[in-house]
């Protein structure tokens, strides 16, 4: 089996077994990244948004108190509000990530498979932005009405 190896140059059977854990953890890791929620709250407390990793932002809350700022004024602070949940759910992400994958798994070593998995992910980051900044846009232009 050492000649294997060597010819391989890999131990398949870590890989095999790397591999079940791999997938395993993936599950895991979709079940957990779908429970993945931030809330960003305005200075004043007036303006919330929440944001969840597998719907984008859930929710909006004014306060009517929030409604005597100028419209551009109020849609700046919603999609600030929006950016910053986005990044404290990506953060818990991340940590979610380096808690859930061995820095020893085999199958992380094969950087092709990886970045394809990071493109995938990059492009439900991508469709989970359009739909925060076209509810900006619906917001902004009620607001103005």
């Amino acid at each position: 089996m050492d000649d294997f190896k060597k010819l391989l140059g890999f131990d398949p059977e870590k890989l095999s077994a790397d591999a079940g854990d791999f997938f395993a953890r993936m599950r895991d890791m979709q079940e957990g990244a779908a429970s993945l929620t931030a809330r960003a709250e305005s200075v004043d407390h007036r303006i919330a948004v929440e944001y969840s990793s597998d719907t984008g932002v859930r929710a909006v809350h004014i306060d009517p108190r929030a409604m005597r700022m100028g419209a551009a004024e109020l849609g700046e602070t919603i999609l600030a509000l929006i950016q910053q949940a986005q990044r404290d759910v990506e953060t818990q992400g991340r940590a979610w990530l380096t808690e859930m994958v061995d820095a020893d798994n085999a199958l992380l070593t094969d950087r092709s498979a990886l970045g394809k998995e990071m493109q995938a992910a990059a492009g439900a980051i991508a469709e989970n932005l359009r739909g925060a900044t076209a509810m900006v846009n619906r917001l902004q232009a009620d607001l103005r009405r």
